[in-house]
């Protein structure tokens, strides 16, 4: 699933995008999709590098709610944003490759559009998403190969490391092919959630040290002291299968029944991976306490 709220928000976060694509311009220079999507250039550097598909955009980012509200912030810490993959018309994706290196740029999406991505915040029918980008890097497909590699030996490492972790503290979880632990689970309906069923599930997710990273229970959040008031705490509710989630994540889910508690281990594989996501590092597997309250086919 996907993660926000960064912690500390300060009153100068994207200056740099600020400077060169003041507010007063309103929405003039946007230009908008048939998705609803809008897209505009702070700054363009059209004599730098662009963005080719198959790269990854490392850089800035930063995305606000009515451009207000801040949801989630990498400002100061250029890391991996995107690799761009099968743009589609209209689409994110689209956008990146009319990026350069170097370059700055505001998206603008309709929440209900987004919502699959940053779950757990308050939106009204007509709010809108802001992503403020700027991009430090592009790692080409040529790059790939030996970063790959590097990336494999990484996952590698971490896999030997969690079997030994689970050996120690949940000797009797099962191992699924893609790595995936089923640590514990209760009984619920015996007909499991399916791809493209509706679901809504409670969560916590923590780190192998037991730290709690993000919750949509309010008496954990606040036991754990990530208690965010901008965030709704209610049941998480998708339909099964939707690519805006992590692979981990819909795969733990296709084991449960409604009423079913699992607590999962999921690798950083299929988590967030090399790039992490907010207060979420690299290569960080992950502790989920699920529980599957709806199920509609």
């Amino acid at each position: 699933m996907a993660m926000n709220n960064i912690g500390s928000v300060f009153v100068l976060l994207f200056c740099f995008i600020c400077l060169s694509c003041s507010r007063q311009d309103g929405d003039n220079g946007f230009v908008e999709t048939e998705l609803g999507f809008s897209f505009k250039h702070c700054l363009e550097n059209k004599t730098a590098p662009k963005a080719k598909v198959g790269d990854i955009l490392l850089g800035e980012l930063e995305i606000r709610q009515n451009d207000s509200v801040v949801l989630s912030s990498n400002f100061g810490s250029p890391d991996r944003l995107f690799r761009i993959e099968s743009p589609k018309p209209g689409s994110l994706d689209e956008f990146l490759l009319n990026m350069h290196l170097g370059d700055s740029a505001i998206m603008i999406a309709p929440a209900d559009s987004v919502t699959k991505y940053l779950s757990g915040f308050k939106a009204r029918p007509n709010d809108k998403i802001y992503f403020y980008l700027k991009i430090h890097q592009i790692i080409s497909q040529k790059e790939l190969t030996e970063h790959d590699r590097q990336v494999n030996a990484m996952y590698a490492a971490e896999d030997s490391v969690l079997r030994a972790f689970v050996a120690r503290k949940y000797p009797k979880a099962e191992r699924k092919e893609s790595g995936l632990y089923i640590l514990k689970s209760s009984n619920g309906q015996k007909e499991k959630a399916d791809f493209g069923d509706l679901v809504a599930v409670y969560y916590s997710v923590a780190d192998t040290t037991g730290k709690v990273l993000d919750t949509n229970k309010e008496a954990t959040a606040r036991n754990a002291g990530i208690f965010n008031p901008n965030q709704a705490y209610k049941p998480f509710e998708f339909v099964l299968g939707d690519d805006g989630l992590i692979a981990g994540w819909t795969e733990a889910i296709t084991y449960m029944g409604k009423g079913e508690r699992c607590k999962v281990l999921i690798p950083s594989k299929i988590a967030y991976g090399e790039m992490g996501f907010g207060a979420i590092a690299p290569y960080t597997p992950l502790i989920f306490d699920i529980e599957l309250v709806k199920v509609e086919k």
